[in-house]
């Protein structure tokens, strides 16, 4: 049975160029950024969660209209927009083909290598698919304060408190060193949320990160992380094969 995200997904007919995370592998193609156009990825955001429940694909080829659509003076268009009404009317007007897009299309971000995996990676999509029961364990680390850091457990904290979310958090002191480096913050952050029963899998992950201390990353360690993140075999599989594949690459450049 398809989950709410993918049911808003399949309503939400843009056209033929729509492109969701929700389709099976084989409708997912490779794509890459060229001369002629560059891909975007308009998305529906939930309030609630704060992720996409609709995506759709387009194509831009002049950079400079959509700078003044985004009014955004950087040179490098990587990272995400907020849209409203007019952004979109605007936007329609420049896509190729032009097209009048969906209302209900609030953010674009730029295209990221990282869509082209053959299913939904779990990045940005953590809160929805615990609330579904689809991923048991989800694991936030950076330095603190940080703004999405606080952002991102503020909008999962209403769920701790209601029971359907465990949290536990670790703060970690900077060396010496690491303060000299970033002076702006106090130390490692690193947040834990679980599904009721599953909170063995935080004690499972502090134990893996012990073990990668000492041995470095390998093949067994990638498929237990995956695993306690909700990964399926096949997807940890993928993921062991790729890495496999540019050792390969890379070793065979002389």
């Amino acid at each position: 049975m398809p989950n709410r995200a993918e049911r808003q997904a399949k309503e939400c007919d843009l056209s033929e160029e729509s492109l969701y995370k929700y389709c099976p592998s084989s409708h997912r193609h490779h794509v890459s950024n060229t001369a002629e156009y560059i891909y975007f990825v308009l998305q529906e955001i939930d309030p609630a969660t704060g992720s996409a429940v609709a995506e759709a694909r387009i194509r831009v080829s002049d950079l400079e209209e959509l700078r003044a659509v985004l009014a955004c003076d950087s040179p490098q268009l990587s990272g995400s927009w907020h849209l409203d009404p007019d952004d979109l009317e605007r936007l329609g007007a420049i896509c190729i083909p032009p097209r009048e897009l969906d209302r209900r299309l609030n953010r674009i971000e730029s295209w990221h290598p990282i869509r082209e995996v053959p299913y939904l990676v779990h990045t940005n999509f953590e809160l929805p698919l615990m609330l579904e029961g689809r991923k048991p364990l989800a694991v936030f680390h950076d330095a603190y304060p940080a703004e999405w850091l606080s952002e991102t457990l503020a909008r999962l904290d209403p769920f701790v408190r209601s029971g359907r979310l465990v949290r536990h958090v670790i703060d970690t002191p900077f060396t010496e060193a690491e303060h000299a480096r970033f002076p702006d913050f106090q130390g490692w952050r690193r947040a834990f949320f679980s599904l009721p029963g599953e909170e063995w899998r935080i004690d499972a992950f502090l134990l893996l990160s012990k073990v990668f201390a000492k041995t470095g990353w390998n093949e067994s360690l990638v498929r237990m992380e995956g695993s306690l993140l909700g990964d399926e075999d096949w997807q940890n599989d993928w993921w062991i094969e790729r890495k496999s594949k540019h050792r390969t690459s890379t070793s065979s450049i002389v």
